[in-house]
């Protein structure tokens, strides 16, 4: 738990990697809210979930007015939304392509940007990137979004700083995540095989390196891509 608790919103919460995110951050202490598509945020309570829509604008504005009536300020942004198809290039039509850049990235840019004013002084921004933005994918829209990602937080670090952090967490395949349980057998087996430590990692192991880098003991970690993927990618 941190001397001071912080303030803490998880973009996302509903996302396989929410629970375990949230649970990472109000162990140490946070006020937590986060945002969801519709229905509630898991192991939140209604007066900390917020309604968001990353393809609408005007839901962006919603967002942020709503962080800034119950909270005021935040101490640290944590991006996990995302949309994966998992369709080569050919499956793809115009307006999931669009759908897919937006979601995972720049409809991420226009709400951190929203949620600028909000920052506190040494607040912290964590965004997920993933393997794919790093290697390469199958599904290359996905691949381009998460080395988008990568980009954008590069130039926030340098920009931001020095009253923001801005660091990625780079996961392979999660063990249970959406993309997971969605995956066959043999593909999840593969995967696993080529995974040095012969295992692949987990929502919880994932949400606690998020947690652990906006610790105060990280505060010289800006701008990096921190990958967790048990030697997959390295």
């Amino acid at each position: 738990m941190t001397s001071t608790p912080r303030t803490t919103l998880i973009v996302g919460a509903g996302s396989s990697l929410g629970p375990a995110v949230v649970d990472a951050f109000a162990e140490r202490g946070d006020r937590v809210l986060g945002t969801v598509r519709s229905g509630s945020a898991p192991g939140l309570p209604p007066d900390r979930t917020l309604s968001l829509d990353l393809l609408d604008p005007a839901s962006l504005d919603g967002a942020v007015a709503a962080c800034r009536e119950r909270v005021g300020r935040l101490d640290v942004v944590v991006f996990l939304a995302g949309v994966l198809p998992g369709d080569p290039l050919s499956a793809y039509t115009d307006e999931r392509i669009a759908e897919v850049l937006t979601v995972n990235v720049g409809a991420q840019a226009a709400l951190l940007r929203r949620l600028l004013p909000l920052l506190t002084d040494g607040a912290r921004v964590v965004m997920t990137a993933s393997v794919s933005g790093e290697r390469g994918s199958f599904d290359p829209v996905y691949a381009a979004s998460k080395a988008a990602v990568i980009g954008l937080v590069k130039s926030l670090a340098t920009w931001l700083a020095p009253g923001v952090r801005v660091n990625a967490v780079s996961p392979a395949l999660v063990e249970g995540s959406g993309m997971y349980r969605e995956m066959a057998p043999e593909r999840r087996a593969t995967h696993r095989e080529r995974t040095p430590t012969g295992r692949l990692v987990t929502p919880e192991e994932v949400a606690r390196v998020m947690a652990d880098i906006c610790e105060p003991a990280w505060a010289g970690l800006n701008g990096q891509v921190i990958g967790v993927n048990g030697g997959a990618h390295v």
